[in-house]
């Protein structure tokens, strides 16, 4: 009996939902599955799956048995692919997550260097704004700007970000220039609804918390198409520096009530907490850490 394969074929059954599907996934026979699964059961002498006719469930040992042994094959996995791997010629398939408007604005020169700089690693690039389980969606590195809730991760910091209050030049002609927070309720708006505060925009003088309220008459959920509005003079906007850094520093839109700062906020590379790194995610966490030290830090 190779107790390995066995848990593993375990393990793709519940994955998968049954015996066919972890068959298809590992490219072996129904049969073959069907023989390690029951090896294992013997072997425990534990019942670890309901079978029926229409759908396959672990039992209540079998889930316990399911939640230590992914983790273990993991290690396994990774065990290998560092000794199969060297430092300089990474290979297979790196997943990374990261939140749309950042990743398009700044991650883009790290993942084209990276894919030019190791050819056999296949970068596959998931772009959206929520927070993903690393675990489920099986996500090797992932970008979070923020609070970090799970300390089950490993976290790297990248730099940092804040919430400006920001307008173009042709908007503060036509409508004036807030001076002081309390103002902001009687401009346009623009919001984004990526921001956590909602419509309460929170700003800070001297340690003292400012909370302001607005009436949005433009909501979106991207902070670059909140910029894009913004640059066309639609509004006022409370947008993180990333997303409008380089059109402060161009003259294109003004930041506003500069004497009120929100708190910074973290960014952050985040992986699952393995002993053994592969080289591939390594290497990618190193390439984001330099850039963002060179390039994005200093600017936000």
């Amino acid at each position: 009996m190779d107790k390995l394969a066995c848990m593993r074929a375990f393990v793709t059954v519940v994955e998968g939902g049954g015996f066919s599907e972890a068959a298809r996934r590992m490219g072996v026979s129904k049969a073959l599955i069907s023989k390690q699964v029951g090896q294992l059961e013997e072997n425990l002498v534990l019942r670890l799956l309901h079978r029926t006719t229409r759908k396959v469930t672990p039992t209540s040992s079998g889930q316990a048995y399911f939640d230590q042994c992914r983790p273990l094959l993991a290690e396994f996995d990774e065990l290998d692919s560092a000794m199969r791997l060297s430092s300089t010629s990474p290979a297979g398939e790196l997943h990374v997550a990261a939140p749309v408007t950042f990743a398009e604005m700044h991650l883009m020169p790290v993942v084209s260097w990276y894919s030019s700089s190791y050819p056999d690693v296949t970068v596959k690039l998931d772009l959206t704004d929520r927070f993903v389980d690393l675990v489920e969606e099986r996500i090797d590195v992932a970008i979070r700007i923020g609070e970090l809730s799970d300390s089950s991760l490993v976290a790297r910091k990248l730099g940092e970000t804040s919430m400006q209050v920001c307008a173009s030049a042709d908007y503060l002609a036509e409508h004036g220039e807030p001076v002081e927070p309390g103002q902001l309720a009687g401009h346009s708006c623009v919001l984004d609804s990526n921001y956590p505060g909602g419509y309460h925009w929170q700003l800070g003088r001297k340690n003292t918390p400012v909370s302001i309220e607005v009436n949005p008459r433009l909501i979106v959920n991207s902070a670059r198409a909140g910029r894009e509005l913004v640059r066309a003079g639609h509004g006022i906007a409370f947008l993180p520096s990333f997303a409008i850094a380089d059109d402060i520093n161009k003259g294109q839109i003004k930041r506003l009530l500069p004497d009120y700062a929100s708190e910074p906020i973290g960014i952050y590379a985040v992986y699952q907490h393995r002993k053994h790194l592969s080289a591939k995610i390594r290497l990618f966490i190193e390439a984001m850490n330099e850039y963002f030290k060179l390039n994005v830090y200093h600017a936000f």
